[in-house]
């Protein structure tokens, strides 16, 4: 029998335990959590891949959210990252060619700019944003082009509630032990090797009581103490650059107004040194201004929150820093969650790449039923690794592709870029996303569907790939016509019309919630 010792609770740790114990009935599970440890919740907000995780456990909406103070969250709304005023979606959901191929809004925005603004892009490809734009949540794909509500559709939710949850829930079968971990045992005399391998593998942890806990595989779920990978295992800590945000001040506050209040999207808002959140939860709002302590300072930056917010309630400070452990798994323990590795919650990067390592890692102990090999755990590493990778590169094109200069803050990003030339022949080896599809092919051969959503973001903030110039190329190459263009300009604006009319109709997203989930 296989056991599984996982160091941790909170809600990577019981995440784990839930989805090891669905999937693995047969094996010991045991899940250690330090009874005087405040569990830090990495984040209120996910992404549709979510789902993936909630379809691995088995569970249903209505199974969860209610005992979550759980919201739906169609959208990442942007508010003032291109200028003071201007804002723009990332709608979830696949994009939408109905209108015609990956360029054509691109001609429509050359053609009509005051039809075509910037933030028109993403209603223009993804339905979705209706639902975002109108706050309200609808159940088929009948007058919603495209939309799937089980898929497109993710959530807000309290975290640490979640994990409560998944453990009284979900992990009847996990020997739940709290205890204060002070050593760890190995099998035998561990190195280094040129590898960044430690040759020993964990046998034990011990509390302070004495008492040793044997497992097989360790899963540290630790948080950013990292206790296993990186103090038992040696698996240095490797800072990510040119992300300067490394503080954030967060409160929750009460409702004014729930109906007009509780929105189906994030909001990220622009500020002078970062940017600040808003989630909306069932109970309250969650807050939380993301700032770069280099900029301004711990007291400034509270003011400006509390400003932004007027707000005169509690807050509460927090540090991180962003970067990697070494390797997500070496020998026989796994980092999930804080404890490997931790970019800022921009794109919900916390949760998503919590929930994605633990179902790569049950399809690595699936695969052949607990017997792994190196491959095994070099593949994993592999995968994680550059699955974080991305999504710093990611975060970063937000900062990097936005046109604003008006604070030192901004004006660092204005100066700094993942392309730069020392760099440059890496990048293109190692991520072509972003410098050969994004920059050069886009107009050429990749479909934006191909860069995530990376195409919402660029436009958004005013980058395009096509320019004046390639317009008037193309159009006296006749690629397209004025007639064409006027063609799908009327088709979008007659479906923009109906959706519209049939959305006023929908009950917003508080009434669905009340109807639906908190009955």
């Amino acid at each position: 029998m296989v056991s599984i010792c996982i160091l941790g609770g909170g809600s990577s740790g019981w995440m784990t335990a839930a989805a090891f114990a669905k999937k693995f009935p047969h094996y010991k599970i045991r899940l250690i959590e330090n009874p005087s440890q405040k569990p830090l919740s990495v984040g209120e907000s996910t992404l549709g891949h979510f789902n993936r995780y909630l379809d691995c456990l088995g569970i249903n909406d209505r199974d969860w959210m209610k005992e979550c103070n759980a919201t739906y969250k169609l959208s990442i709304q942007f508010t003032n990252w291109q200028g003071k005023g201007d804002v723009f979606q990332y709608p979830f959901g696949d994009f939408d060619y109905t209108n015609g191929d990956f360029l054509t809004w691109y001609y429509l925005h050359h053609t009509w700019p005051q039809l075509f603004p910037d933030t028109s892009y993403c209603e223009f490809y993804n339905p979705v944003s209706y639902l975002a734009s109108t706050n309200k949540i609808v159940d088929d794909n009948v007058h919603v082009r495209n939309f799937r509500r089980t898929w497109d559709t993710s959530y807000h939710f309290d975290a640490t509630k979640f994990g409560s949850w998944l453990r009284d829930n979900l992990c009847q079968s996990v020997e739940h032990t709290k205890a204060r971990i002070i050593t760890t045992l190995y099998h035998d005399d561990g190195h280094f090797n040129d590898e960044f391998l430690y040759s020993a593998t964990v046998k034990s942890l011990v509390d302070d009581e004495g008492n040793e806990y044997e497992a097989d595989y360790f899963i540290d779920c630790s948080g950013f103490g990292s206790v296993l990978l990186e103090k038992s295992m040696g698996q240095d800590f490797i800072p990510f650059p040119n992300l300067p945000n490394d503080s954030a001040v967060v409160t929750h506050v009460p409702y004014v107004d729930k109906n007009k209040e509780m929105k189906n999207q994030t909001d990220g808002y622009a500020m002078d040194n970062g940017w600040c959140w808003t989630i909306p939860l069932w109970e309250n709002i969650g807050k939380g201004y993301v700032y770069s302590s280099t900029h301004t300072t711990k007291d400034q930056a509270e003011q400006e929150f509390r400003k932004h917010l007027d707000w005169g309630g509690d807050v509460e400070h927090i540090e991180f820093k962003h970067g990697k452990r070494r390797l997500g798994w070496c020998n026989n323990v796994i980092g999930i969650g804080l404890s490997y590795g931790f970019l800022e919650p921009l794109e919900s990067t916390g949760l998503f790449t919590t929930h994605e390592n633990i179902l790569r890692l049950v399809d690595t102990f699936e695969r052949r039923d607990g017997h792994i090999t190196q491959i095994d755990v070099d593949g994993y590493n592999h995968a994680v690794h550059y699955e974080l990778e991305a999504m710093k590169e990611f975060v970063e094109m937000h900062y990097y592709l936005s046109p604003r200069t008006d604070t030192e803050y901004w004006r660092y990003y204005a100066n700094q870029s993942p392309l730069s030339y020392e760099h440059m022949f890496d990048k293109v080896v190692r991520s072509p996303r972003l410098y050969q599809e994004f920059i050069h092919c886009w107009n050429i051969s990749n479909a934006p569907k191909d860069m995530g959503g990376l195409p919402y973001i660029a436009a958004g903030l005013g980058y395009h790939p096509i320019t004046k110039t390639d317009y008037q190329y193309k159009m006296a190459r006749g690629e397209f016509t004025l007639g064409y263009l006027n063609e799908v300009k009327n088709r979008h604006f007659h479906y923009r019309k109906n959706v519209l009319k049939y959305l006023k109709k929908q009950p917003s997203h508080y009434e669905y919630l009340k109807q639906r989930i908190y009955v």
